[in-house]
């Protein structure tokens, strides 16, 4: 396959989106808030591009391309990065996200995110040159094909190329996390996390680049 690699454009948010969705439809963080298939769908939909058209103007969207489509996206978030405003958000049209879906279950699954990426967020504060990996995902079709290795490897160049030493970034998955330990990455915070009966880990990791 003849993968390329580069920067996401503003007009391509969409499709990496919905690309990001199929690969996040059956993952525990967000399955178990969201059991309702259809529900959560709508949940991904909201949160992502609500949440990533927000931050499109501080973080670093980078894609894996297969004929022009996208599959694969990592985005990055500088050591300068701010959390936007609420009045950011809600410009962004957030508002749309409780229309969406049911509020109680959003709001308790946004209290989960947060907490989940604590140690990676405070990890971040501990030196001028790390970068946090807020998503990554490959599109369901391509996982296994390397294109999740590369594009790590590709993260990696762009953020050395910008003055960054270190990656960051937490998974709920045993599976993924076998697969960044393989590509370099080292966990410095392990928990779980329970709701509604269920529980999943969580493993926070960090890599130099």
């Amino acid at each position: 396959m003849n993968i390329e690699y580069g920067v996401l454009k503003r007009e391509d948010l969409k499709e990496a989106v919905e690309m990001s969705a199929r690969a996040y439809e059956d993952y525990a963080y967000f399955a178990n808030y969201f059991p309702d298939t259809k529900e959560r769908l709508k949940a991904l939909w909201a949160v992502m591009y609500r949440g990533w058209l927000t931050y499109f103007s501080q973080a670093h969207f980078l894609t894996a391309r297969l004929d022009g489509k996208i599959v694969g996206l990592a985005e990055l978030e500088p050591p300068h990065f701010k959390r936007p405003s609420v009045f950011q958000f809600l410009i962004h049209g957030w508002l749309q996200v409780y229309f969406d879906v049911n509020f109680r279950r959003m709001q308790t699954w946004l209290a989960m995110d947060e907490a989940a990426g604590k140690p990676c967020h405070d990890y971040k504060k501990s030196g001028p040159d790390i970068w946090y990996v807020g998503s990554l995902t490959v599109d369901p079709p391509f996982q296994g094909k390397g294109i999740g290795t590369n594009l790590i490897a590709f993260a990696g160049d762009y953020v050395r190329e910008r003055g960054g030493k270190q990656l960051t970034l937490f998974t709920n998955s045993e599976k993924n996390i076998a697969f960044y330990t393989k590509c370099g990455f080292e966990t410095f915070h392990e928990c779980e996390i329970a709701h509604d009966g269920k529980t999943m880990g969580s493993w926070s990791v960090k890599k130099s680049v």
